[in-house]
């Protein structure tokens, strides 16, 4: 595959939408992140005063190679979407292994006088881009600083639940074992998952009750934007197949909750919340256990928890993978 230019059409998802689904069908691993539904949802809702650079890689025949979905502020260039509400960013490709391609993206920016410093933000640690882009950005005279912004951890699901249980770490095991039984005894349990776009669009209240009642930090992470965006994305990527929004319920009454998306074969931990009245049935942690038996279930290959250690993570199974930040800065600005 070799990639020849770089070309820019701005504020035209419209235009790319089929080169765009193309892309994510060819790609190893797309997450939900790299959906045009989610980047037009984010845009149209935290644009501000950004300008969109749609960046489009063409081949030599003319087929679109690379889409970086970006965005300009002032003198910086950064991917599409700010981390407190994306975990992944990457371009996109169908295979993700294209150099020619970063190289032209570099290339195309560097062009760009107005532009002072690159950022690449929530890039996965096995993504080939971190070292591509830094090879191709250092060669066009940048100075590049590479930097872990967090962990993800992640989880390979087997084939079936006991396989899964038994799995875990001996002291998980038995806890989880009994924190099922003691949720068993404490009244009718049941997990309802909504995928149906109205179901999801009606059941968004519940959810952000329990998300914001979970804890102080949650709360206040729960803005009134913030609240908007999940509702309206939630709802788009239901349109596609890709939500999944789970409750626990306990005697009728909704006490835990997640939003998860499904891209491929994987599913993807997004946000969640409880009731910290019934912390001690641990409703929390063991809706996401059952949401890990549905993903079985269904034959997903991977759960993944997203961002951050929390401890509930590492008790079901996750496996930490880094999460990096990219900057460049030309020659003559870095300090």
């Amino acid at each position: 595959m070799t990639c020849c230019s770089a070309g820019i059409e701005q504020g035209t998802f419209e235009s790319l939408a089929d080169h765009w689904q193309r892309l994510i069908e060819g790609c190893n691993e797309p997450t939900f992140f790299d959906s045009q539904a989610w980047q037009k949802t984010w845009w149209s809702e935290f644009h501000g005063d950004s300008e969109l650079k749609l960046l489009v890689v063409r081949s030599e025949s003319g087929d679109v190679n690379m889409i970086a979905p970006l965005m300009i502020d002032g003198s910086e260039i950064s991917f599409l979407g700010s981390t407190d509400l994306v975990d992944y960013h990457d371009f996109l490709t169908r295979d993700r292994l294209t150099p020619n391609c970063i190289q032209s993206i570099v290339s195309h920016i560097d062009e760009m006088t107005e532009i002072d410093k690159i950022l690449l933000q929530s890039l996965p640690g096995n993504s080939p881009t971190i070292t591509q882009f830094r090879e191709a950005a250092e060669q066009a005279g940048w100075n590049v600083e590479l930097e872990q912004e967090d962990v993800a951890p992640r989880l390979d699901l087997p084939s079936t639940w006991d396989e899964y249980v038994s799995s875990l770490r001996k002291k998980d095991r038995h806890e989880l074992r009994r924190k099922l039984r003691r949720l068993e005894a404490a009244g009718e349990v049941r997990q309802i998952e909504l995928s149906d776009p109205v179901e999801v669009e009606e059941a968004m209240a519940d959810f952000m009750r329990l998300h914001r009642m979970s804890t102080p930090d949650k709360n206040e992470f729960m803005t009134a934007d913030r609240e908007q965006f999940f509702c309206k994305a939630a709802v788009e990527l239901a349109r596609q197949g890709s939500t999944r929004l789970c409750f626990l319920e306990v005697d009728g009454e909704r006490e835990a909750t997640s939003l998860s998306f499904v891209s491929g074969n994987v599913r993807y931990l997004y946000n969640s919340g409880y009731n910290p009245a019934q912390s001690k049935l641990s409703v929390g942690l063991l809706n996401h256990a059952l949401a890990i038996k549905s993903s079985i279930e269904a034959g997903h290959r991977v759960f993944d928890f997203m961002r951050g250690n929390e401890s509930y993570k590492y008790h079901l199974g996750g496996i930490d993978r880094q999460v990096f930040a990219l900057t460049a800065t030309r020659r003559s600005q870095a300090k």
